[in-house]
Parts: C-alpha cells; sequence; structure tokens
C-alpha cells in the first residue's frame, strides 16, 4: 500500500531528522533495558498462573474431601447420603405411574 500523490522521488528530498549517534546509543540500551524487565515480568506471571491453577486443583481436592470448613459430626456421611438418595430413586422407579385420565370433550 502506498501514498499515490507521493513518489520515490518526491519521498528521496523529504528530510528526516536523525538523533544523534550517543541519543541513539542510549535509547536502545533504555529499550533492551526495558525489554530484559518485560521478559521478567512475563515469566512471573507464568510462573504465578501455573501456581493459581495448582492451588485451585488443591481447593478442588480439599473441597470435595470436606476438609475446607469444620465438619459437623451429626451431618450424615456423602456415602450414605449418596446410598439413600440410590435407593429413594429405585424405589420411585419401581413404582408403577399413574396414568392420568384425558378428559372427554363435551
Amino acid at each position: 500500500m502506498g501514498i499515490n500523490h507521493l513518489s520515490a522521488n518526491k519521498f528521496a528530498v523529504i528530510p528526516v531528522p536523525l538523533a544523534p549517534l550517543e541519543e541513539q546509543a542510549a535509547i536502545s540500551e533504555i529499550i533492551d533495558t526495558q525489554l530484559s524487565v518485560i521478559d521478567a515480568l512475563e515469566a512471573d506471571v507464568d510462573a504465578n498462573l501455573l501456581r493459581a491453577e495448582a492451588l485451585r486443583q488443591s481447593i478442588l481436592k480439599k473441597a470435595f474431601a470436606g476438609e475446607l470448613v469444620p465438619q459437623d459430626p451429626n451431618d450424615e456421611p456423602a456415602a450414605a447420603r449418596l446410598a439413600r438418595i440410590r435407593s429413594e430413586r429405585a424405589a420411585l422407579a419401581a413404582t408403577p405411574k399413574s396414568k392420568k385420565r384425558v378428559p372427554a370433550k363435551a
């Protein structure tokens, strides 16, 4: 993509100011330093993301094991509750369902 009214010859005569070599070197050094800082920050972010995922998995594991909050000794154990729910579902499935009559139209 170009600029139709600006040919290479016209563009070549436009003065482009350049910073002195010392200033260019200083700018380059600052940029290199900042890029190094950015690289270090990126590595820290990646490490923290991995750590966060490990913590998430650990929290989920503890939650499913019932270790996040104190357990009430009067509560029914999860295995017993699941067994009770299964037997209740089986009993419901075994009972015959009553057929509803559709009222006749008058």
